[in-house]
Formats: C-alpha cells, sequence, structure tokens
C-alpha cells in the first residue's frame, strides 16, 4: 500500500507530496520506505510529535530508506 505525505517546503513554502511505499502495520507501530534520505527525514518529521519514537534507517535489501513509527506497546517492550 503506498501512501501520500504532504509537507511543505520550508524555503519556497509550497507544499510537496512524499510518496511512501509498502507501508506495513504491526503490533508494534508502522513502516514504510522511501526513494531517497531526505524524504526519509521529511516523512520522519511528520511523526516528530509522536511521544513513543521514529526511527529512520536504510533498509539494505530493497535498496529504499525505511521510516519506523512506534506506538506505546513498543515502548513497553523496550524497542526505540
Amino acid at each position: 500500500m503506498n501512501i501520500p505525505l504532504p509537507t511543505k517546503n520550508k524555503k519556497t513554502g509550497k507544499p510537496e507530496t512524499i510518496i511512501g511505499y509498502d507501508l506495513e502495520k504491526l503490533g508494534w507501530g508502522f513502516h514504510f520506505f522511501v526513494d531517497s534520505e531526505l524524504n526519509a527525514f521529511k516523512a520522519a518529521y511528520i511523526y516528530r510529535h509522536n511521544p513513543y519514537g521514529v526511527r529512520v534507517e536504510f533498509a539494505q535489501g530493497v535498496q529504499r530508506w525505511m521510516v519506523t513509527v512506534f506506538n506505546e506497546f513498543a515502548a513497553s517492550i523496550g524497542l526505540k
């Protein structure tokens, strides 16, 4: 499942959309992939107020950047 993530360009003020690929919901949160490191950090910024954490890392197997957003259960078992 692909997801559009609306953002705003800080310099120009214009709206932008990041496309997230392969959204997967799990018991401890969810993750999705994006095409570039910059888009991964922009996507993570959208979830910056999540109290349980957000992680950005390169997924070698699919050659894309992965954004992981954790939930309360992840925090309770020490994932973050």
